[in-house]
């Protein structure tokens, strides 16, 4: 039953998938968590000495400097499991606030099993598996306060809408989902070199980061010579494995790996946050309309796909072979956060 100013939570782009945490990664714990006021109190209580940083209004559990991970992390445990803030206790499920509550997976997340990318998409598929507490924790948060902010997200969105109509640029999600779903934009040379990544004077802590079976994550960072390849640290700091030049051109893929990237396309293109990404992007500029722009997004996350998977199967030692659905599984882990990262006229729960 919904209760009067409450909202539903979407999840369909949860069905089928499954999770199970990897005690040996530690991956979610390079970060810093947004910490809302009751979970500031629960964590004061039993860690009296949390650190926290603002950023914008927002506050949230402070890192170790220099990339390094939140300081509750030993030995790759959380020492205060019970008191986690919501972003810990929810992964890798993440909710975005736009005209709807949407849930998706963050599909960097070693513990979620991508073979469900390769099926087609259809509704009322099986419940998400190993994922209850996650979801109770997210539904928790559900209350009268969160429509206010749908509210105030949707009226943004429709503020977007209206510039994009006024210049005739306006495509609704449903008809860029009916046009790309079967037709998915893949990427082709003319989409390389792929996005150029931060640079290590932007910080190690903005890198894109992915767990590779190492005792730390591995990192990400542009350099004179290539790609750097860094080893993280849990206390901070980090040490080079490797400079591997990305790709100039789209490597040859397997069968499987060609059917991975198109499903892990589609279901971006599922997702209300990319759009809502695509449409803040367009709205910026003069020319395009939101369904060549959602084209163009789409190639853009496959090249670099493409790229983060070329560069993890070559410091791995793989040679020029065409991609498997292995290296793809790879590059998929090694982008799909920062593709939840983009700027948009959304909001995250």
């Amino acid at each position: 039953m919904t209760h009067p100013g409450s909202v539903d939570l979407d999840f369909e782009l949860l069905r089928g998938f499954g999770f199970r945490c990897r005690p040996d990664c530690g991956l979610c714990c390079f970060a810093e968590p947004r910490a809302d006021p009751p979970d500031r109190a629960q964590l004061l209580q039993i860690a009296p000495e949390a650190t926290f940083v603002g950023h914008g209004p927002d506050r949230f559990l402070a890192a170790r400097p220099n990339g390094g991970a939140c300081q509750f992390l030993s030995d790759l445990r959380c020492r205060v499991h019970a008191a986690r803030p919501h972003p810990c206790r929810e992964f890798p499920v993440t909710v975005h606030l736009g005209h709807r509550v949407q849930a998706t997976l963050v599909l960097s997340c070693p513990g979620v099993d991508l073979g469900p990318l390769l099926a087609r998409p259809a509704s009322g598929g099986a419940v998400p598996e190993g994922l209850d507490s996650e979801l109770a924790s997210v539904r928790s948060r559900l209350g009268s306060d969160l429509a206010r902010r749908v509210a105030a997200t949707s009226r943004r969105g429709r503020r977007i809408e209206r510039r994009l109509r006024d210049s005739d640029r306006w495509t609704d999600d449903g008809a860029v989902r009916a046009a790309l779903l079967d037709r998915t934009p893949m990427p082709d040379d003319r989409d390389f070199p792929a996005q150029a990544l931060p640079d290590l004077e932007a910080g190690v802590e903005n890198l894109p980061i992915f767990f590779d079976g190492r005792s730390g994550p591995v990192a990400l960072a542009e350099d004179l010579g290539g790609w750097r390849i860094l080893e993280v640290a849990a206390e901070g700091g980090y040490e080079t494995l490797e400079v591997v030049p990305p790709p100039t051109r789209a490597p040859r893929l397997s069968e499987g790996a060609e059917d991975l990237l198109r499903g892990y396309l589609r279901y971006v293109l599922r997702r209300d946050a990319f759009l809502a990404a695509v449409q803040f992007d367009a709205a910026e500029e003069d020319d395009g309309t939101v369904l060549e722009w959602t084209d163009a997004a789409l190639r853009e996350l496959g090249a670099t796909v493409l790229a983060r998977a070329s560069v993890r199967a070559r410091l791995n030692g793989a040679g020029d072979r065409p991609l498997t659905a292995a290296d793809l599984d790879a590059g998929i882990r090694a982008t799909d956060q920062d593709a939840l990262d983009r700027p948009s006229w959304g909001d995250r729960l």
